[in-house]
């Protein structure tokens, strides 16, 4: 996965929905179901734009582009302050993990 399909996978994941997921999200142990139904049950999304959501952010763990994509998130402009914060914190956590 290069540079341009992170940056296209993690819009169509949304940036929040990274961070505030990524931890279900990163857990492979969880099905790609159960975590869209999480999903769902916690948000407004759609069950087509869960089961997406989970698919793109998945493609990005097992491409092993998750700290690039936590990285990317914690330096673009238009996130708020507490979720690019999460994203550095996050990120710290991967690179210790």
């Amino acid at each position: 996965m290069d540079d341009q399909q992170l940056n296209r996978a993690l819009r169509s994941v949304g940036m929040s929905c990274f961070i505030k997921y990524f931890r279900e999200l990163s857990n492979l142990s969880l099905s790609n179901q159960s975590v869209g139904e999480m999903l769902m049950e916690r948000e407004t999304y759609t069950d087509k734009s869960c089961i997406s959501r989970v698919s793109k952010a998945r493609s990005i763990i097992r491409a092993g582009r998750d700290r690039d994509a936590l990285l990317m998130i914690a330096n673009v402009a238009n996130v708020s302050g507490h979720t690019a914060e999460q994203a550095r914190a996050l990120a710290d956590e991967t690179r210790a993990g």
